[in-house]
């Protein structure tokens, strides 16, 4: 009941709310680096046994804690690539990595989000190597 009552009686955003909504907060949303995954694990399985969405999860977690560095230059460049590879190992079994994708794309009809996730997966896949070749 108290759950309710905080959402009771709804009321319609009002214009000015909505304006800030599909302007402002649009742009910032679009622009964060992290991708648009939920969870839900409607691509799920994999024909080729990746883990699509512990992929994503990892990712995502890394640069909500600021651990997917940008360059070599950047101050926290070591921490942040031994956190996301080492993190990486123990979230995701090696069998299971992005660079197991062989972009077959049958799970994409399944994203609710419509990500593009073969696409994702060559670009985490790509990152993966930088970062193990230290070429990033």
């Amino acid at each position: 009941e108290d759950n309710l009552r905080t959402y009771s009686p709804l009321e319609p955003l009002t214009e000015d709310e909505q304006q800030w909504l599909e302007g402002e907060t649009a742009t910032l949303i679009k622009s964060y680096p992290t991708i648009d995954c939920n969870d839900c694990n409607y691509c799920m399985p994999c024909p080729y046994g990746l883990n699509i969405s512990a992929i994503f999860v990892h990712y995502n977690k890394c640069v909500n804690t600021g651990n997917v560095p940008e360059s070599q230059q950047a101050e926290n460049y070591q921490k942040a690539r031994r956190a996301f590879l080492v993190g990486y190992d123990r979230s995701v079994p090696k069998l299971r990595q992005a660079n197991h994708c062989i972009q077959c794309r049958e799970c994409v009809p399944h994203c609710p989000q419509q990500i593009d996730i073969p696409r994702e997966m060559q670009r985490i896949d790509s990152f993966v190597e930088k970062l193990k070749q230290g070429t990033l």
